[in-house]
């Protein structure tokens, strides 16, 4: 049976910042910031940022548009 990892929290969501869910974890914008960049961009082009309990980050680059 796997182990359970708790709930993830969504720290970016289409762009936004959930600033209630880094409260949670006890974590800030700074903190996000510098974990995002990892993935090479800012929190602002992510269609998703999530934490979960085993602290791992996963985060998805908004699509581009077709033009």
């Amino acid at each position: 049976m796997p182990e359970y990892e708790g709930i993830p929290y969504n720290l970016v969501v289409d762009g936004k910042i959930m600033e209630k869910n880094l409260q949670k974890i006890g974590k800030n914008t700074t903190w996000l910031s510098k974990q995002v960049e990892k993935f090479g961009i800012k929190p602002e082009q992510a269609l998703l940022v999530t934490f979960d309990g085993k602290e791992q980050i996963f985060c998805q680059k908004k699509g581009e548009k077709d033009v």
